[in-house]
């Protein structure tokens, strides 16, 4: 294991400016969402723009004197350009023309660096306005972040909290993902979760070992190739980027959906099967107006990690040829194109199978997808955007014939969060009514065949060796999601959030989503 670690870091260790912080980032992607804590880490911090500069060394701690104590109060209630923080650190700024910069600089710290450190609380409410039921989540955690010379990159984001209210409802909430408890009395049930990551930049690449979640391809309604709405898994990622073309690799582990069981066909607690992700993803930028993708995705298990699927300069397709055709890879690719500086048309396609010979057929076999985008950048100062995308997926994509090579991490798929063989047109409309007041609108229209839609369906249990589009038992489902944000001051938000959805000829559902959220 050592050994792999080792090869993983030199391999990505090599002097060259990784374009991104993060593993892969897009530029297009949902806002509409009914909690505070369903948003990705801002990456924007780490970057000078969103710092105090200074040229001395500055420790301010908001508890280390009655005096910062009444300051943080006054601007914990204030509505300041530039949030303050409870811990933050900074060292002076690097002067090329200033060689004695050594002077101002304390208890040998580096240079041009920085960390922040924030506590933060907050509640969600949430209610099915016909049926009656509810449930409120009541929570508080922290965050940090540090910048030390524009080399090494940290973050940390952790929270805790509780569930009160209707079991069955709040198990739907995309916030409970992972791991849960009940009290003693089952009135509460808590939860909790972690993300964060260190990241070492160069001049031409990056190396990151981290524990969060990735996607794939500009989207609105969620990733054909690889999807964020899940638990979060931990991972080792490098990048060497050469301007025009960069190469991305990705090793995580994931957790099997079912524990194995017994001779009597029983559970046996906590026992996993060992589960992993390799990602391989190649981009090309020739200009400014075209993005190129394309890469291998493989989802294996059952054995410690394999030494094979980490080499980013083989296929991994043709690797799990040869290690006798048991794990579970997919191909994707896709375009971002910009006819207009503030037009983009984007493109994402995934297949399993496909073969040549049968790929107008209806052979069963034919697992893809294809999603298509436009989306065009209104207003860039208050980020007034429209965007309107077209999903089409084939019967069987993201299933499995082995457990633990599901397409899915923890209980939750990692393709399309609506599954597979469905057909959707999703539209989403965000602008800022105030400066501090913004608003969202998604609606989409979603009609899916009962064959072969869920990550969860053993293939080998299939009907026969056909599958059409949009087979079996029909269902088609309207939905229209409203979020209103406010922040009235620096350290509060509040979220309003109002959905409207329709299955087949039921009768409407209306939820209310109500979150608030303060830091410091």
């Amino acid at each position: 294991m050592k050994k792999i670690l080792l090869f993983v870091f030199i391999l990505y260790s090599f002097n060259v400016v990784a374009s991104e912080i993060d593993w892969n980032t897009t530029e297009i992607t949902s806002q509409n969402h009914f909690s505070f804590l369903e948003e990705r880490f801002d990456d924007r911090v780490y970057f000078p723009s969103m710092v105090r500069r200074k040229n001395y060394t500055q420790f301010k701690l908001a508890t280390s004197s009655l005096s910062n104590f009444k300051n943080a109060t006054m601007n914990f209630f204030s509505n300041e350009d530039i949030p303050s923080h409870f811990l933050q650190i900074h060292t002076p700024i690097k002067y090329k023309d200033k060689p004695f910069a050594h002077i101002i600089r304390r208890n040998d710290l580096p240079l041009n660096s920085y960390l922040y450190f924030d506590l933060f609380t907050g509640a969600d409410y949430f209610s099915n306005i016909l049926q009656e039921n509810k449930y409120s989540f009541v929570y508080y955690g922290t965050k940090l972040f540090a910048n030390i010379d524009n080399t090494l990159f940290i973050d940390g984001y952790w929270w805790t909290g509780h569930f009160t209210g209707d079991e069955d409802l709040f198990k739907t909430s995309p916030i409970n993902d992972s791991w849960s408890q009940k009290s003693d009395d089952n009135v509460q049930t808590s939860i909790d979760n972690v993300s964060g990551k260190i990241v070492y930049k160069k001049r031409y690449g990056s190396l990151i070992i981290g524990r969060g979640t990735h996607v794939i391809g500009n989207n609105i309604g969620g990733s054909v190739i690889l999807n964020d709405a899940c638990n979060d898994y931990g991972y080792f990622s490098g990048k060497l980027d050469f301007n025009k073309f960069s190469i991305s690799l990705m090793h995580g582990t994931l957790i099997p959906d079912s524990t194995n069981v017994n001779e009597l066909g029983e559970p046996i607690y906590k026992d996993y099967n060992d589960k992993y992700i390799a990602v391989k993803k190649l981009d090309w930028k020739p200009n400014s107006k075209f993005h190129f993708f394309a890469g291998e995705e493989v989802i294996y298990g059952g054995r410690s990690i394999d030494p094979s699927y980490l080499l980013p300069q083989t296929f991994l397709r043709a690797t799990e040829h040869n290690l006798r055709d048991r794990d579970n890879v997919l191909i994707f690719a896709g375009m971002n194109m910009k006819p207009l500086s503030q037009n983009t048309f984007y493109v994402n396609f995934i297949f399993d199978e496909l073969s040549r010979s049968k790929i107008f057929t209806d052979w069963w076999g034919n697992k893809y997808a294809v999603q298509l985008g436009n989306s065009y950048l209104i207003n860039k100062n208050n980020d007034t955007r429209i965007t309107i995308e077209f999903t089409a997926i084939r019967p069987w994509l993201y299933t499995h014939k082995i457990l633990h090579n599901k397409y899915s991490h923890d209980g939750i798929g990692l393709g399309f969060p609506d599954g597979s063989n469905l057909l959707q047109i999703a539209g989403e409309f965000n602008f800022g009514l105030l400066k501090c007041l913004s608003a969202n609108i998604h609606s989409s229209f979603t009609k899916q065949g009962s064959l072969g839609n869920d990550f969860g369906i053993n293939y080998e249990t299939r009907p026969d060796d056909t599958a059409n589009w949009l087979e079996g038992d029909k269902t088609e489902e309207i939905e229209i999601r409203i979020i209103l944000k406010w922040q009235p001051l620096t350290h509060h938000r509040v979220l309003f959030g109002h959905s409207i959805s329709k299955i087949d000829s039921n009768i409407l559902e209306h939820q209310l989503s109500i979150s608030y959220q303060a830091s410091y």
